[in-house]
């Protein structure tokens, strides 16, 4: 015991007690019988023992039945000579459960074991610590997972890359595999952007600047992705980059939706351009027509117009009228795609509405011998509200269509209910019908369903205008139809009936 100052053996064994009694961690020896014979400061406040009672003590009667079942085997394993070294939740003499790393070290003579020394460390805070890391990682890899954020750092000095958990799942990669070698990192992105990253990368080691750039990514579907890519350099103490550190966050979807507005911008202006050209150039004709048809009438009402000039008259106001119709339509396309139709709401006769419908349908119905039925008398409901102007537009459309597509001495229907407040109407024929193919193009304006094969007159538009006027009414038109078996179109508006 030399250097233990006082120099004789109680002076030494007075220093080694308060030696061990200020030490934190908790000793204690246990003879082979589990009977205490020492127990220092730290050891005894631990388990709230009496250090005069502590002397002589069972183990067992200090820990307890539950936990010294729990130890039993740790002990009688250092008995026979085996260290032992493990952790163990203890209930402290206030209740609180406390952590504890527990080694139990063999004191052997001349070959027997005499009893063992249990050291016992306290290491609570570091579970806690240990446990706040956890839920902290934890929480990190879940707002990663949820924001589709990888990371990754490179340490400078060993080369060494890695990635996080949601990093790998961005390239569509397993985490427990290893990240592929350098040499072939360059083909998980597109050319151009591996280039872009290599610039990037060396102008922050060169400058410490932090980088941001979109590149784009090989997911390992073979899909190429995007995604924003982040770096920042992080030095030490003295100044000197140790390591390079950066997320990568999954922007696909933002670049499609913005490649879609852009497409979207690109035909909106391309279609307002095309709305505004006809309607200018469809004004334009209107004035000239309007001359035209107003000179074809003054000639017709002269009486020294012979037969043949009379016929040449009548095929002036023809084409005029129809071309007249066309730039309506026209107009009213453009109108409706430009959003300037304007609805009147007033109170409707729908009676008195269906009849001069009905007259002007069944005098283009005659010279074929189709005949045009309509509602029975009186016509219920009686009145709703509307824009008188464009229901009859959308029943002349209709009717007119089903009259140019019924054969000779076939029938065109038009009927009349209500469902709840809103007014329905339906117009049906007997005329050829149409397939699946030709009810999906039905609306485009322009498109005859290839009628323009056909001597039947027409320009397309007449369905066009009709479904465009039923949506600015905030109503619906549907069609039934099958090849040979005719078509029925129906149109329900919120009218307000009564």
């Amino acid at each position: 015991m030399d250097g233990i100052p006082g120099g004789d053996g109680q002076d030494s064994a007075h220093f080694m007690r308060h030696l061990v009694d200020h030490v934190p961690a908790m000793l204690a020896y246990w003879d082979r019988d589990l009977r205490c014979r020492f127990a220092n400061r730290a050891y005894l406040a631990w388990f709230g023992a009496d250090p005069d009672n502590m002397l002589g003590r069972h183990i067992a009667d200090l820990l307890g039945p539950d936990l010294f079942a729990l130890n039993e085997p740790h002990m009688r394993a250092a008995l026979a000579g085996t260290p032992q070294e493990f952790e163990r939740a203890i209930p402290g003499p206030d209740g609180v459960i406390r952590q504890s790393l527990a080694m139990y070290l063999p004191d052997v003579v001349d070959g027997d074991v005499m009893g063992f020394i249990a050291f016992v460390t306290d290491i609570t805070a570091l579970k806690r610590k240990e446990e706040a890391l956890r839920r902290s990682e934890a929480a990190l890899r879940e707002a990663q997972r949820l924001g589709q954020i990888g990371s990754w750092q490179w340490e400078l000095a060993t080369g060494v890359v890695t990635w996080s958990e949601e990093m790998y799942h961005l390239f569509g990669r397993d985490p427990s595999d290893p990240l592929p070698p350098p040499a072939d990192r360059a083909a998980l992105y597109a050319p151009d952007s591996w280039q872009a990253i290599q610039v990037a990368v060396a102008d922050a080691l060169r400058t410490g600047d932090p980088y941001r750039l979109e590149v784009q990514y090989r997911h390992a579907s073979g899909e190429l992705r995007w995604m924003e890519a982040r770096g920042e350099v992080i030095r030490d103490a003295s100044g000197a980059t140790v390591r390079l550190q950066g997320t990568a966050l999954d922007v696909t979807p933002r670049r499609t939706n913005e490649a879609a507005r852009v497409q979207l911008q690109v035909a909106e202006a391309a279609s307002r351009n095309k709305s505004d050209l006809m309607s200018r150039v469809s004004h334009e004709l209107r004035t000239p027509l309007n001359g035209i048809l107003g000179f074809a009438q003054l000639l017709q009402a002269r009486a020294e117009v012979d037969p043949v000039q009379r016929s040449w008259i009548e095929a002036i106001l023809a084409s005029g009228r129809h071309m007249l119709a066309l730039v309506n339509d026209v107009l009213d396309i453009s109108a409706a795609e430009a959003g300037r139709i304007e609805l009147r709401r007033e109170a409707l006769d729908v009676g008195a509405l269906l009849g001069e419908t009905l007259q002007r349908a069944r005098a283009a119905a005659a010279p074929a011998a189709i005949t045009v039925i309509g509602p029975p008398e009186p016509v219920r409901p009686a009145s709703a509200w509307g824009d008188p102007t464009r229901l009859r537009q959308v029943l002349d459309n209709l009717l007119s269509n089903a009259v140019k597509f019924t054969p000779p001495g076939g029938h065109v229907r038009l009927s009349v209910g209500a469902k709840g407040k809103s007014l329905v109407l339906s117009v049906s024929d007997t005329g050829t019908g149409m397939d699946a193919t030709q009810q999906a193009r039905l609306f485009m304006p322009f498109d005859r369903l290839g009628a323009e094969r056909t001597r039947i007159p027409g320009t397309g538009l007449g369905l066009a205008v009709t479904k465009m006027l039923v949506d600015r009414m905030d109503g619906t038109i549907t069609v039934r139809s099958e090849p040979g078996q005719g078509t029925t179109f129906t149109v329900t508006l919120p009218a307000g009936v009564s």
